[in-house]
């Protein structure tokens, strides 16, 4: 998976997980959506890595649980009417195009919650460790 280096902080991620992340099976436990169209939109995930490893029952070890909080200016093109809090994705992407004064980021849902925009600017605003429940520790 491609490091998006243009995201402020993004290397908070990698320090804390060892790599980008996919995201997958994300929760999306805050969201926040842009009052107008070139505004601020931010939404916070409880996330983790999958490790190789299973347990007693047979479940993927999960560890490295975080909550970890985006927030992106100079939104365009959004198209996030479905998106909200409560949704699991499947992963996020982000795409530099040709035009390097913004980006695109795709959240892909498994809840048909999915949503699309571009940005001119992004940043990981926090990454806080928490509890399997997505709770502070």
């Amino acid at each position: 998976m491609d490091v998006p280096t243009y995201i402020l902080n993004h290397k908070a991620v990698i320090d804390f997980y060892g790599r980008w992340p996919s995201f997958h099976d994300a929760n999306v436990l805050a969201y926040a959506a842009p009052e107008s169209e070139t505004g601020s939109l931010s939404f916070t995930v409880h996330t983790w890595l999958t490790t190789d490893k299973a347990d007693a029952n047979g479940y993927l070890v999960l560890q490295n649980h975080a909550l970890v909080s985006f927030r992106f200016d100079g939104i365009h093109d959004a198209k996030m009417n479905s998106f909200a809090s409560g949704n699991i994705l499947y992963g996020i992407e982000f795409f530099r195009g040709s035009d390097l004064s913004s980006f695109r980021v795709e959240l892909d849902s498994v809840m048909d919650m999915s949503g699309s925009f571009s940005a001119r600017s992004g940043e990981v605003v926090s990454i806080i460790p928490c509890t399997s429940d997505g709770e502070k520790d």
